[in-house]
């Protein structure tokens, strides 16, 4: 890391778990030097909760943030993400949490996305990254374990929860779940990380940019390599040996890869019906049927993956590698390949091709739909620096067919007051619709979950009276939308 890069440690408090519909209600974000000393003031705000969103009881249980204490304190999610923004875009900064590329980025994105933001200038140029410390948490474990006191849950296997973590070493985590005290504990944990493993922890940061990970992953001169991630379990302490196959046919971050560690049976079998056990749910998934060992690594969500030399030795000994399984999968995709290079080129790629999504109906949740034009992207700015009274009067002309909707919310949300009375009553419909309508919540499955967090015990304090804000909150919510 050189002087002018720093590290931008954050964490939200949501709504809820989904990252496609749930909203912030919390961000902290600390910036640190490479030895992390901090070097500019916590930034730890609310944002006020919309009337178009659900507040989901399990959440507020964890957090133990009321619904009132969002909305007195709260800037609207416009001015909220402003702030945000600012900081992400500060040169140098590498961005990173605790699970965040796969939780806080989307909540990131999705916000930037509602609010007129370009959701991922933050991700590059300007030598800005983004990292996530649970992976690199997950392969110091599995590569080079001494120094740390990894905690061991009732199965047996390793827990790499956050306040598990914090528990076992010592590091005062103060109030879990609350935003500032996850980003501070995260800091203190990626400095006993990289105090006790210097060398894996500087290669893993060198290595979390999809420029650093691409020639690992050469589909064109393909060498096996060490993958680290959460999908292969922590029963095999979450890391495989894997070979690169192909690029994925539609997305050109994505690189097929095949686990090397389980034979590679499907190779016998049309694209079709690998197809169908690949991406078949668990619960649906036949009994006795072994699931093609195929998984796509996307180079820019900084996964972890380094060449074999870390497993030389004693690390492959310690993490049950079978060499003999190894060598023999490998020798099967090599001859594959050799036969009919640019058929199985293609077997591989139609196994991923013309996978089919449900197509979402909401524009708030339809950002991967499409990258915006050029026309609205010059747009962008100039909506988030206009007045309101501009914003309702001047006529915004959209080439994308999610903006108008999403442009209308936005003010809906953040400037209320702009809003024409044919237009307070869209909203009002909106927010009925999305809290009461078809596609809305079912109440007494809300009050039974409402109940059920209630039960639990241990509950401090101020959990018991967020669940109680938020039973309060919702019942005036929905009085004031049935009027």
């Amino acid at each position: 890391m050189s002087s002018s890069e720093s590290f931008y440690w954050h964490d939200y408090e949501t709504s809820g778990a989904n990252v496609f519909e749930d909203r912030p209600l919390q961000f902290a974000g600390v910036r640190t030097d490479k030895n992390f000393n901090v070097i500019s003031e916590p930034l730890v705000h609310y944002c006020r909760p919309s009337p178009d969103c659900l507040l989901h009881p399990a959440a507020i249980r964890v957090t133990g943030i009321s619904p009132y204490k969002a909305l007195a304190e709260g800037a609207n999610e416009g001015a909220f993400m402003a702030k945000i923004q600012r900081e992400f875009m500060v040169p140098g900064t590498c961005a990173l949490g605790y699970n965040s590329v796969r939780f806080d980025d989307e909540i990131t994105r999705f916000a930037l996305y509602r609010n007129f933001f370009p959701p991922y200038a933050r991700e590059f140029g300007q030598n800005r990254s983004r990292w996530d410390l649970i992976d690199v948490a997950r392969a110091i474990y599995a590569l080079r374990p001494d120094g740390i006191v990894w905690p061991i849950r009732e199965d047996g296997l390793p827990s790499f929860r956050l306040e598990d973590l914090t528990a076992a070493n010592g590091i005062d985590h103060g109030n879990a779940h609350d935003a500032l005290a996850d980003v501070l504990a995260t800091i203190a944990l990626a400095k006993l990380l990289s105090k006790a493993q210097p060398t894996l922890f500087d290669t893993l940061y060198a290595q979390r940019g999809k420029q650093a990970i691409a020639p690992l992953l050469n589909c064109l001169d393909p060498k096996p390599v060490i993958h680290v991630s959460g999908q292969f379990g922590a029963q095999r302490d979450n890391l495989a040996i894997v070979l690169p196959l192909a690029v994925h046919p539609t997305n050109k971050n994505g690189v097929i890869c095949a686990d090397l560690g389980e034979a590679p049976a499907f190779l016998d079998q049309s694209s079709e019906d690998v197809r169908q056990l690949l991406f078949t749910p668990k619960a649906d998934f036949p009994a006795g049927v072994q699931r093609p060992p195929l998984k796509m690594i996307q180079i820019n969500r900084a996964p972890v993956v380094l060449p074999t030399t870390w497993v030389s030795g004693e690390p492959a000994q310690r993490l049950r590698l079978d060499g003999d399984q190894t060598r023999a999968s490998l020798a099967a995709y090599r001859v594959a390949r050799q036969v009919d290079p640019k058929g199985f080129t293609r077997f591989i790629e139609e196994i991923y091709a013309d996978r089919a999504f449900a197509p979402r109906s909401d524009p708030d949740t339809q950002l991967y739909e499409g990258f915006l034009g050029r026309h609205d992207e010059a747009l962008l700015e100039t909506i988030r620096q206009a007045t309101p009274d501009s914003l309702a009067s001047h006529t915004w002309t959209f080439e994308d067919r999610r903006l108008p909707e999403v442009f209308f919310r936005y003010r809906a949300r953040n400037f209320p007051e702009s809003l024409d009375p044919d237009e307070k009553a869209r909203w009002r419909e909106h927010c009925r619709e999305t809290l009461t309508g078809k596609a809305g919540p079912d109440w007494e499955g809300f009050s039974k979950q409402l109940n059920e967090e209630r039960a639990r015990e241990g509950l401090s304090v101020m959990q018991i009276a967020a669940l109680d804000d938020l039973e309060q909150y919702t019942r005036e919510l929905r009085a004031e939308l049935a009027d």
